[in-house]
C-alpha cells in the first residue's frame, strides 16, 4: 500500500515531516519541480531496515531511480533537475522491521544557474563526512592508547610481582644455605673435640 503526499510548490519551499510507516509498507512524497532546480533534503529514522529512493517520473509516467539509500539511520540527499518534471521520494520499510518513524526535511525550488554551487555544496558535505571519519579515527586511536597503557601497567605489575617472588625465593635459599653451613661448622667442631678426647 502506497500512501502519497502530493506537494505542488511555487518558489523556494521547505517542509519538515514526521511520519510512521508500518512493516512492509511504503510512503511517498511527490513534487513537481522546474528546470535547473535544486532538490535537497535530509532525514533520520528509528530503524535501519528500510529503503529510501529518489525517483524522476517522466511524461509517460515512467519512474527512474536516481538515488537509493538503506541501512543508515540518517542521510542527506540532493539533486539538480536539468529538465522540468516530477520527483518521488519514497520510504519503504522491511517486512521484518517494527513500525518505523521518519523525520524528513525537504526543500525545493532553488534554481541553480551555476553548477559550481552544487559542487561546492557537495564539497562541504564531503568535508563533513571526512571530519566525522577523522573524529571516529581519533576516538579509535584514543581507545587503542588506553588499551596499550592498560596492558603495559598489567605487564609492569606482573613483572614487579615476579621480581618480588624471585627476591623472596633467593632470600629463603640464602637463609637455608647459612643454616646448612652453620650446622656443618658445629658438626666439624664437635667432631674435632671428640677426636681430641679420644
Amino acid at each position: 500500500m502506497i500512501l502519497e503526499l502530493i506537494f505542488l510548490f511555487t518558489g523556494v519551499q521547505s517542509i519538515t515531516l514526521k511520519f510512521k510507516v508500518p512493516p512492509g509498507q511504503q510512503q511517498c512524497i511527490k513534487d513537481s519541480v522546474s528546470q535547473n532546480t535544486l532538490i535537497y533534503g535530509n532525514y533520520d529514522t528509528t530503524s535501519s531496515l528500510y529503503t529510501f529512493t529518489l525517483s524522476i517520473i517522466n511524461q509517460q509516467d515512467q519512474e527512474s531511480i536516481i538515488i537509493e539509500y538503506s541501512n543508515d539511520i540518517n542521510q542527506q540527499f540532493h539533486y539538480v533537475m536539468e529538465e522540468s518534471g516530477e520527483i518521488s521520494i519514497c520510504f519503504e520499510v522491511d517486512d521484518y522491521s517494527d513500525i518505523t518513524t521518519f523525520n524528513l526535511f525537504y526543500e525545493s525550488g532553488a534554481e541553480i544557474y551555476d553548477q559550481d554551487l552544487l559542487a561546492k555544496k557537495q564539497h562541504v558535505l564531503n568535508l563533513n563526512e571526512t571530519l566525522e571519519t577523522m573524529e571516529q579515527l581519533q576516538q579509535d586511536i584514543s581507545r587503542e592508547q588506553l588499551l596499550i597503557v592498560d596492558r603495559e601497567n598489567k605487564r609492569k605489575y606482573s613483572f614487579t610481582d615476579i621480581q618480588t617472588k624471585i627476591i623472596g625465593f633467593a632470600g629463603i635459599t640464602f637463609g637455608l644455605l647459612i643454616i646448612v653451613a652453620t650446622c656443618q661448622v658445629i658438626y666439624v667442631r664437635r667432631f674435632v673435640v671428640y677426636k681430641k678426647l679420644a
